[in-house]
């Protein structure tokens, strides 16, 4: 798989194939986690890095590994 250029929480661009940008956000959403029980209304913080739940981190992760960040190929068909 080819490199490509993405922004990597921490990182910010990167060249990295999108494999090791998988990994790096798997790696991510292991490590951080609610200090606690995440229930929406209360505080939490994330367990890792100690900022407020959802911490920025996680939050790139997740939408990296839902797809919102990552850049798809468009067909022309």
């Amino acid at each position: 798989m080819a490199p490509f250029t993405a922004r990597a929480h921490g990182y910010g661009l990167v060249d990295w194939t999108a494999d090791e940008v998988d990994a790096y956000a798997s790696r991510l959403l292991r490590d951080h986690v609610a200090g606690r029980r995440w229930m929406p209304h209360r505080s939490s913080s994330c367990r890792a890095c100690g900022e407020s739940w959802p911490c920025p981190a996680a939050t790139w992760a997740g939408q990296w590994s839902h797809g919102v960040t990552r850049a798809e190929p468009h067909s022309r068909y």
